[in-house]
């Protein structure tokens, strides 16, 4: 065996994170009576990888425990997913800014 901590720590997966969040998204998938397996799996993926990496913000925010938080957030996992990709598709930094101040009144 190496001291080498491997590719899941390098990237940064936190098993019991990772399988709260994974929890999360089968409680969704269930709830939401999704019955396409591919909404299954990325419902459970999305859980998954949400709560990995935003379980620990979304802890301190609420003041829960960290696997409380990851099943919550993998819960939330696809809304979150869905909310994320509708504000990036909005999202235009090169427009010009419509408010100046000559139409103040």
């Amino acid at each position: 065996m190496s001291d080498d901590p491997g590719l899941m720590v390098w990237l940064g997966v936190k098993m019991p994170d990772l399988i709260a969040g994974f929890a999360g998204g089968v409680l969704n998938a269930l709830a939401l009576k999704r019955s396409d397996p591919w909404s299954i799996i990325g419902s459970v993926i999305a859980g998954g990888l949400m709560s990995n990496y935003l379980g620990e913000s979304f802890a301190h925010y609420v003041g829960t425990t960290q696997l409380t938080s990851g099943f919550l957030v993998g819960m939330g996992g696809m809304g979150l997913c869905q909310g994320l990709i509708a504000a990036v598709a909005k999202w235009n930094p090169f427009q010009p800014n419509r408010t100046n101040d000559a139409n103040r009144t």
